[in-house]
């Protein structure tokens, strides 16, 4: 037995019940940023960074400050996977699955759906997705079709933290209204939400002068529930601001 997989397991059941038992539909996002002057795939939240196997990273794509596609190699790690694009890619986006998740009858989750948990009281598929900056980029932004993820109306490299950022929400390029919106996922987890508006748009302050995160979380209850009651879907769109006189 793989103990290292049930170790993780373990730790990402724990996270799971925490987000659940709070009352709150965020839990771990997924991003892009420097890792011991590597660019690595992030899976965390606030503070935390968390390991993860290779097998649930679904795609990473990149394109041009135009949005034009463009190359990227991932370079998988013993806990992550670093991230190589090339000179031209201005951004990145990823999915990451984290899988079939089922509450026992005895109120505990473990991994898997309906089919491997019969008895389960709730069963749910949980993937998340991210959109990282690297550059500035052409606004209009081309949104990516992701079936979550957050657009910014503006570029966010022309901001300060403090500023405000427009964003629009979107589910395979369709607005989603009625989500909340954490504006600062690293530095203020638990901060007031912002609610995106009919055409699924809000605005946000900028939380940091560094690296910052926006996140949001969607849950879709399923029709079909043999294998799982609803889908979880979570969407980041993260970026580090310029230093002054960069």
């Amino acid at each position: 037995m793989n103990m290292s997989h049930v170790s993780m397991n373990a730790v990402r059941a724990a996270f799971l019940v925490a987000a659940l038992g709070s009352g709150t539909a965020f839990a771990h996002g997924v991003w892009i940023t420097q890792r011991a002057s590597e660019l690595a795939l992030v899976l965390g939240e606030g503070a935390l960074d968390e390991s993860y196997e290779a097998r649930q990273v679904q795609t990473v794509k990149a394109f041009t400050a135009q949005g034009a596609a463009t190359g990227v190699k991932l370079q998988p790690r013993t806990r992550n996977i670093v991230v190589e694009p090339d000179a031209d890619a201005a951004a990145l986006s990823m999915a990451v699955e984290d899988g079939f998740w089922s509450q026992g009858a005895d109120g505990k989750w473990v991994s898997g759906s309906r089919v491997q948990v019969p008895a389960a009281r709730k069963a749910g598929y949980y993937i998340k997705f991210g959109t990282t900056l690297l550059k500035p980029v052409a606004m209009p932004f081309k949104p990516l079709g992701m079936d979550l993820e957050i657009v910014p109306l503006a570029d966010p490299m022309a901001l300060r933290r403090g500023q405000r950022l427009a964003i629009r929400v979107l589910s395979k390029g369709q607005p989603v209204a009625g989500v909340a919106v954490i504006g600062d996922f690293i530095g203020n987890v638990s901060g007031p939400r912002v609610k995106t508006d009919r055409a699924g748009r809000a605005t946000i302050v900028l939380g940091s002068s560094g690296l910052n995160v926006i996140a949001v979380s969607l849950t879709r209850p399923r029709a079909d529930r043999t294998e799982a009651d609803e889908d979880g879907l979570e969407a980041t769109l993260a970026f580090a601001l310029p230093k002054a006189g960069d």
